[in-house]
């Protein structure tokens, strides 16, 4: 039993043994099994690892390297979502530049950073940490309001930090929408150890696309300065082109026609093209050129027409360029202005043709296709064309023309040659006469205003190459010539005329030139002088000459002349200066007395300066209101008893200080800007005589104001006197306004209907300075005139002149036939007074009895006045 018991034993001992080597067996081949997977999983990070380095070296773009980054890192870990974010920094912008997610669409384009706050995205960058984001961890932040909800929720979501130099540039991230897909760890040590191979490579490629697309970017914009440039100069060798046709007189006008269309269908699609020539006096369209491809009759459709509401008229009525859709053709059809387009017209464009400023025509091209659509570019290309092709159509018609007119001339040569002959001699002399008159006055036969000035501006070229040649410009008018035309008329004045161009030719040397610039103005260029005393001696003839009278259809006529002179001098470059010169010294003649001559020279220049700076003082002094009234009492001369006040024009400027009438009153009606000084002076007057009439109870008194002559001639002056009065408050008859003679000589009929105006207003009408004029006595029965002033050059010292006092006496009596008063101007003593008085004169003003006055004094004028008058 023994043996037995032992033996079991040692078999039951080698059982054990045998199972205790398995068990080792067994675990010794399960550490080898996990070796081997840790091995194959390190060497699979390490070809990922490797594979990444590659794409790094590998990749020449970033489009094709962000799909080769999801696919090595789907070889490492279950990555089936993938994004890569790039973040601006700078910008504060995101954008998804790889998206793939079977739940949520890729967000396009850049995104503002700020929308994506609360964000996964937006925790690492801001952390630049890696984020393994579990549903408890969401949760925790969720709930402590760390994050929002962005797209559809997943399980794990893995994110880690692209960074550069410290600098988050971006994102990558992976995540899963499946409980059997968890990330741990290891796959964001994985993954963020992954994102450093990345950054370098990615860095790189944005660098290069950079590069690239700079370069593209250059490389586009030298393209398109090469097809401008070539554009350029296909235009230019178009235009060219288009001017030799011209040229080629043995082109037949079709062909010329042919020729162009071609030159432009280079430029433009043209394949639909037509040139219309509009005949004015037939009011009609005809086609002188045509091709169009839906047309199965073209001459037919492009026949001559009348005018009508089409759409070439359209562009002759307009003078312009039009360029239409087919919707726009419909609105013009549906407004009324056009007829209804063509259904299958797309695209419509016509410019008109133009020279000179005469309507030649229209051209046109027409689209029936899509692709086809002309725009602005086209247009204005087009309309540049046209201004080219319209002189090259009128150069060709010209032309033509010639041909024609030559080939007609030839055959009337061969037929009629004596009276071709004949008819060449009259058309030499009718280009003689032509050239003749358009060289000089048609009145006088002298060289005219453009022939003169080339005369002197040669005159001038040969001074500056000759030291020694000198040469005067004499510019004279005459004194007196409209008086000759308003009194005999105008064909006395053109005699006149003719007879001082006839004895001008005579007084100067063959070797100069008399020329006529218009009206009663000539000119004289006296060349190759020895002395200044040789220009001098003909200004003197030509006075002395015009100061004698001529008999014009039995009447003695008397004028005179005021010449200016202007002598060569380096200075001068071209001959409207030398002529201004001597026309300011001729203004300065007539300044100094009429029937003399002056030499230019810079103080009269200053002096137009002088007057150009005076004229803008009045205008600001218009504006500022300076313009003030001084009153002239107007006394009744038979019991000396104040009857009103003429307002006279006194100047208070601010830069001049007090300026008198005739610093001002000449150069303001010389520019017409009296009338607003005039109407000015009569606001304040008739204001402070109102306030006179409130204040001190002289409701009896009136103003009287001035009016330049030139105030009757507009239509609005009773509306503009009846706004004054309106506005001041004075009763209408206590104004008067006075005008000149000469008011009555020019648009008589305008200044009678407002003076009937102002007297049906109550206004009363004085005529001034009586006597001195050179109207008709007639013209006082026609005008509503209530009283006549009788000029101071007839009163100063009347008591020693017969003739004054026979002149005064008459200018009574007439008033007194037409129930007219009158005034006695300018008395300045007792004597005058009274011998007025006994000439029956009612009405007297003068430094007698008061000289002009400021408004102040005024008013202690009439106070004196009337205490005076009182006490009496």
């Amino acid at each position: 039993m023994k043996p037995e018991s032992q033996q079991k034993n040692t078999t039951q001992a080698a059982e054990l043994l045998i199972r205790a080597k398995e068990a080792s067996i067994a675990d010794l081949s399960g550490n080898v099994d996990f070796l081997e997977k840790k091995n194959a999983d390190l060497q699979a990070r390490y070809t990922a690892l490797f594979k990444l380095n590659q794409l790094s070296q590998e990749c020449n773009d970033l489009d094709s390297f962000y799909p080769q980054v999801h696919t090595t890192i789907a070889s490492l870990m279950t990555a089936k979502n993938f994004f890569i974010v790039l973040y601006d920094q700078t910008f504060e912008t995101l954008e998804f530049v790889y998206y793939l997610d079977e739940k949520d669409e890729k967000p396009s384009g850049i995104i503002d950073y700020q929308d994506y706050d609360g964000s996964f995205t937006n925790l690492v960058i801001e952390s630049k940490q890696p984020l393994l984001l579990t549903p408890e961890l969401e949760k925790q932040l969720f709930d402590n309001y760390k994050i929002k909800q962005f797209g559809v929720r997943g399980t794990d979501w893995l994110g880690v930090p692209l960074l550069q130099n410290g600098l988050v540039i971006g994102t990558i991230t992976i995540q899963s929408y499946d409980e059997k897909i968890r990330y741990n760890e290891s796959d964001l040590n994985l993954l963020t150890f992954a994102a450093q191979h990345i950054v370098g490579a990615m860095v790189r490629l944005q660098d290069q696309q950079r590069l690239k697309n700079a370069v593209n970017a250059r490389t586009k914009e030298l393209m398109a300065q090469i097809r401008e440039r070539e554009k350029s100069e296909l235009l230019q060798e178009s235009l060219y082109r288009i001017s030799e046709l011209t040229t080629d007189i043995e082109l037949d006008i079709d062909t010329f026609y042919s020729k162009v269309h071609n030159i432009i269908g280079q430029l433009i699609n043209a394949k639909n093209f037509f040139i219309a020539k509009y005949e004015k006096d037939s009011d009609t369209l005809s086609f002188s050129y045509y091709v169009d491809e839906k047309t199965s009759n073209l001459a037919k459709d492009f026949k001559p027409r009348k005018l009508s509401n089409r759409y070439s008229e359209l562009v002759l009525r307009r003078r312009e360029t039009v360029l239409l859709t087919y919707q726009e053709m419909m609105s013009l059809h549906l407004e009324g202005e056009t007829k209804k387009p063509q259904d299958d017209i797309h695209s419509w464009l016509g410019v008109p043709l133009i020279y000179s400023g005469q309507l030649l025509g229209v051209m046109v091209l027409q689209s029936y296709y899509y692709k086809t659509t002309y725009n602005q570019q086209d247009a204005e290309l087009l309309n540049f064309v046209s201004n080219h092709v319209s002189a090259a159509i009128k150069r060709r018609e010209l032309a033509d023309f010639e041909r024609r007119s030559h080939e007609l001339l030839e055959q009337q040569v061969k037929l009629r040659t004596l009276a071709l002959e004949d008819e060449i001699t009259h058309r030499k002399q009718a280009e003689k006469l032509l050239k003749h008159t358009a060289a000089h006055d048609s009145l006088t036969g002298l060289p005219n205003r453009m022939v003169f000035l080339d005369l002197l501006n040669h005159a001038i070229a040969c001074a500056k190459r000759k030291d020694d040649f000198s040469f005067a410009v004499l510019f004279l008018d005459l004194d007196r010539f409209k008086v000759v035309n308003d009194s005999l008329g105008h064909h006395a004045g053109d005699v006149l005329l003719k007879i001082i161009a006839r004895e001008l030719l005579a007084i100067v040397r063959k070797v100069d030139t008399v020329a006529r610039l218009g009206g009663d103005e000539f000119v004289i260029l006296i060349e190759d002088l020895k002395s200044n005393n040789e220009a001098f001696e003909v200004a003197q003839r030509i006075t002395a000459f015009l100061q004698q009278p001529f008999t014009i259809d039995n009447q003695l006529v008397y004028t005179g002349t005021s010449i200016g002179i202007s002598f060569s001098n380096i200075r001068y470059t071209d001959a409207d200066t030398m002529l201004r010169d001597a026309d300011t010294a001729m203004y300065h003649a007539k300044d100094n007395g009429r029937g003399r001559y002056e030499v230019f020279d810079d103080s009269m220049h200053q002096k137009v300066q002088n007057a150009l700076s005076l004229e803008a003082d009045i205008r600001e002094a218009i504006t500022w209101q300076e313009f003030i009234p001084y009153f002239q009492p107007i006394i009744k001369l038979d019991n000396q008893k104040l009857k009103g006040f003429e307002a006279l024009a006194r100047w208070q400027s601010t830069k001049r200080g007090f300026v008198y009438p005739n610093d001002f009153i000449p150069l303001a009606e010389e520019t017409d800007l009296i009338k607003e000084i005039d109407i000015q002076i009569i606001e304040k007057s008739c204001q402070q005589l109102k306030c006179w009439h409130d204040e001190l109870g002289c409701d009896d008194l009136y103003v009287s104001c001035n009016l330049f002559s030139k105030q009757f001639f507009s239509t609005s002056l009773p509306q503009d006197i009846e706004k004054v009065l309106k506005r001041t408050g004075l009763a209408p008859h206590h104004l008067r306004v006075e005008l000149t003679e000469r008011a009555l000589l020019e648009n008589a009929e305008i200044v009678l209907t407002n003076m009937q105006a102002l007297k049906n207003m109550g206004v009363k009408i004085l005529l001034d300075d009586f006597g001195t004029g050179y109207s008709s006595l007639g013209y006082l029965h026609r005008f509503p005139i209530d009283v006549l002033k009788i000029d101071r050059s007839f009163i100063s010292n009347v008591d020693e002149h017969n003739n004054n006092r026979a002149i005064i006496r008459t200018i009574v009596d007439l008033a007194n036939n037409l129930q007219m008063s009158t005034v006695g101007e300018g008395i300045e003593s007792l004597a005058d007074a009274e011998l007025l008085q006994q000439m029956d004169c009612v009405y007297g003003q003068g430094y007698y009895f008061a000289k002009p006055m400021s408004s102040q004094d005024t008013k202690d004028y009439i106070i004196q006045k009337l205490y005076y008058s009182s006490s009496e």
